[in-house]
């Protein structure tokens, strides 16, 4: 996706300087972070439906052997980043979130809740029925098996590099140096997005989101936005990405073709009564 289309997008978010007093921000359009990479992948409605089928199986098996275990259903609905996996690609890119969320992940109040009570429910499990999931022939592998298994192991390697190589380019270094002048004027002294991102001072496990690290965030956003890094960072990766497509067809094409049958299996599976 070109640039400028980006920087359309990106309208609404743009100071009339670094320095200046920022125009309150919009959302950032988060579905024009498609990548390549991602017709590969399972979305959320696709990961939902095996993981229901998943949880059938498992709780079949369980009652197959004998094991008394209510599994929770996977049942949740999406949050940001189920909406769009590459919300925090290239960091915290909205004012919304960084305001609310600082650098932390965004996650809503149901999906808090939802968590903790699997946090629960696992930390109650004894260990015959950790066993009976988890164990090398447990329910949940036997429920995989069921399913066609996925090895996505490569995407997932891939993935990575395709990150670590665009940031290599010209274009994206020239944006970074922009941004680093721009956060240095309001006092920051990151050499880079990710080293605002892996700030000591920041516990992203923490609970409480401290001031300081929502400020920090808030004025990232907006130095990416005068930088137009997220639009360079993206352009630069999906072509990454696309001549890795290119380069290895074949691998991609088996795990598109996996990704059907586990779809297919998972189907029968919610289909049986």
């Amino acid at each position: 996706m070109p640039a400028k289309v980006f920087a359309a997008a990106l309208a609404l978010l743009t100071l009339t300087a670094c320095g200046a007093e920022p125009v309150p921000a919009t959302t950032f359009p988060a579905e024009r972070l498609a990548l390549p990479f991602d017709r590969y992948r399972p979305a959320f409605a696709e990961e939902t439906e095996v993981g229901r089928a998943r949880a059938k199986l498992v709780r079949a098996c369980l009652h197959d052997h004998g094991v008394e275990l209510d599994v929770p259903p996977d049942d949740r609905t999406p949050g940001p980043l189920d909406r769009s996996p590459n919300l925090r690609r290239y960091g915290v890119i909205d004012e919304p979130t960084a305001t609310e969320f600082g650098y932390h992940f965004p996650r809503t109040s149901e999906e808090r809740k939802s968590q903790a009570e699997r946090r629960r429910w696992s930390a109650a499990l004894t260990e015959a029925q950790r066993t009976a999931l988890f164990g090398d022939r447990g329910c949940t592998a036997e429920a995989d098996a069921r399913l066609t298994n996925v090895d996505d192991d490569f995407l997932t390697d891939a993935d990575f590099r395709s990150l670590r190589a665009s940031e290599r380019d010209p274009r994206v270094a020239k944006a970074v140096a922009v941004w680093r002048t721009c956060m240095g004027e309001r006092g920051y002294g990151y050499e880079t997005p990710s080293a605002a991102i892996s700030d000591p001072r920041w516990n992203l496990d923490a609970e409480v989101i401290p001031a300081g690290e929502k400020q920090t965030a808030v004025a990232d956003v907006h130095c990416k936005v005068t930088a137009h890094l997220v639009e360079e960072w993206h352009d630069a990766e999906a072509a990454v990405q696309e001549q890795e497509i290119q380069r290895d067809r074949p691998r991609f094409d088996a795990l598109a073709a996996a990704r059907a049958a586990r779809l297919a299996s998972t189907r029968r599976v919610l289909g049986s009564p």
